[in-house]
């Protein structure tokens, strides 16, 4: 088998790409079977570079920034990896024809991960075979196993987030018998294939809970850091709780939830921020969301439906100016223009009296932004977000968050909030970052309760739910690669017919010879706000991003 039938039976031949590429074909990243399995160190390379694998799946270019814009986290209309077409409004459903110009934004997160996922099972069956040789190689195979199943757990998970079903592979599965048709590989549904993504992860913590290894910040399986069995298991605890939430399409499957499993799995997750560390001027470890996101002269602004909640101003209607966030809303789509907000956030706004005092996350930049005017002025926001802006100063070299300890904080508040839990427990989870971070005034046990259909709100008066929503929308600005979506949509907050998930990319589907279908723009799998008060208003593929990338 040649690399040549990849192009004919694209996901299945992905399985087993490493076996069947021509050996004349150099690709030092996805290195022949036959010579990436010769040693066991050739092995235990492979299963070193899983993360690295995940990592470029989720955080590179190809779906981060359109996540994010189609979440109204950051906001940008050039069309670069399907900006323009999937966050402009009126929502249009996705283009999942093959010919598609911005198709990388589905395809990169489906083909990386099954690419990582083959070379983890590649990896465990060659231990399986020759474990002795391993053990005679001073290979340590638990740790070996262990790293394999969390990120087998990590990448099914962001297919089940991602896409609306897949395929769940493990060495179970005769991938060469699928790949020549002699087996069949069925998909199943995104609850599905999350309950395996768990599972994985289940697997991994119960190897790392038997057994006691280290993974050097100086062999970077983990880009810098330090992870031991018992680290290992905190990570996996607290993505399995991130997981079991985002899953979620809609409101009500996200109170369905099993919020009590959620809390369990949070109290055993990390107790400090998960911040891989890049240090290859952005060759592998690389974080387009944040790159790019930071960047306010090109490629970004902050999102007023993110930061706009938090504007003090008061609007007179007779001033002939746009100058408070309801007003914004209320104006019709293509007339909205730039404003300043006022706000005692600190993180947006750094000063009570001048709005044009950059906040501790927040830069003001006052003027319409690097957007063209005719893909819409409702684009435009006076602020950049610059938390990260660092890692882009520092040539994409520096700590890249992507699971605050915040995050777990206001994971588990919600979970206290869905399950009637101590509202003085919620309270001072909101405070944590709140308080020291927002130089708000704390949030109360007495502040009335509210509902999951609450607006994002920071003043005083507000619900818990919503200074909740507030909380995590600022915290993690910009941090894992479609978080704001997969809360948005679990929380009905995604604006109305936003696909609120994908599906298998075209060239897929054309391989295995079934019909194209797509979400979207009032179609299947669209989403609704509910009409919440704050959204009320008239409506009227790349490759990675590199430094020379030029928007569009």
């Amino acid at each position: 088998m040649k690399l040549s039938r990849f192009s004919l039976l694209a996901l299945l031949l992905a399985f087993v790409w490493a076996g069947c590429q021509d050996l004349s074909v150099e690709n030092p990243n996805n290195p022949d079977r036959t010579r990436a399995l010769a040693e066991p160190n050739d092995v235990e390379a492979l299963v070193s570079n899983l993360f690295t694998e995940y990592w470029n799946a989720t955080q590179g270019c190809n779906g981060s920034p359109m996540l994010s814009t189609m979440a109204d986290q950051h906001s940008c209309s050039w069309a670069n990896w399907g900006m323009r077409d999937m966050s402009s409004e009126p929502r249009i459903a996705w283009d999942n024809s093959s010919s598609y110009s911005r198709r990388a934004s589905t395809e990169g997160p489906w083909f990386d991960n099954y690419t990582g996922i083959s070379n983890a099972i590649d990896g465990l069956r060659a231990v399986e075979e020759n474990e002795q040789a391993f053990i005679d190689a001073g290979i340590d195979v638990n740790r070996l196993r262990a790293f394999a199943r969390f990120n087998m757990g990590l990448m099914h998970g962001h297919l089940a987030l991602f896409f609306d079903k897949a395929f769940v592979v493990d060495e179970s599965v005769d991938l060469e018998a699928v790949a020549l048709g002699q087996v069949e590989l069925p998909t199943q549904p995104y609850n599905e294939v999350m309950q395996r993504a768990i599972g994985f992860l289940d697997e991994a913590i119960a190897i790392a809970q038997a057994n006691s290894f280290t993974i050097a910040a100086s062999d970077d399986w983990i880009f810098g850091l330090d992870v031991d069995n018992q680290r290992l298991i905190r990570l996996a605890n607290s993505y399995a709780a991130r997981f079991m939430a985002q899953v979620a399409r809609t409101p009500e499957e996200r109170a369905a939830v099993d919020w009590n499993e959620v809390i369990r799995r949070i109290d055993a997750g990390i107790v400090e921020d998960f911040a891989p560390i890049g240090d290859d001027n952005g060759d592998q470890e690389w974080d387009c969301l944040k790159w790019a996101g930071s960047e306010g002269r090109t490629w970004s602004r902050a999102d007023y439906r993110t930061i706009g909640p938090a504007d003090e101003s008061v609007c007179d209607p007779n001033d002939g100016k746009i100058n408070c966030f309801q007003e914004w809303l209320d104006t019709p789509l293509q007339d909205r223009l730039v404003f300043d907000v006022h706000t005692s956030d600190r993180r947006i706004v750094g000063s009570a009296d001048d709005p044009t005092v950059d906040g501790k996350d927040f830069q003001y930049q006052g003027d319409n932004g690097p957007f063209p005017p005719a893909r819409g002025t409702y684009h435009y926001s006076s602020h950049n977000p610059f938390r990260y802006k660092y890692y882009r100063d520092n040539g994409a070299n520096g700590a890249m968050p992507v699971m605050l300890k915040a995050e777990m904080d206001l994971l588990k508040a919600e979970a206290l909030l869905r399950t009637g839990g101590s509202t003085q427990m919620v309270a001072d989870l909101i405070n944590n970052t709140r308080v020291p971070r927002g130089e708000l005034n704390p949030a109360l046990a007495t502040d009335a309760v509210g509902s999951p259909d609450d607006p994002q709100n920071h003043r005083d008066g507000a619900s818990l739910w919503a200074k909740l929503k507030h909380e995590k929308r600022i915290e993690t600005f910009l941090t894992a690669a479609g978080l704001a979506f997969f809360d948005d949509r679990g929380w009905g907050d995604l604006v109305d017919n936003t696909p609120y998930h994908f599906p298998i990319p075209g060239k897929e589907l054309e391989t295995l010879a079934l019909q194209t279908y797509t979400f979207g723009g009032g179609g299947d799998a669209s989403a609704d706000d509910r009409g919440f008060a704050w959204k009320r208003a008239p409506t009227g593929g790349e490759s990675r991003f590199t430094m020379d990338a030029r928007p569009q």
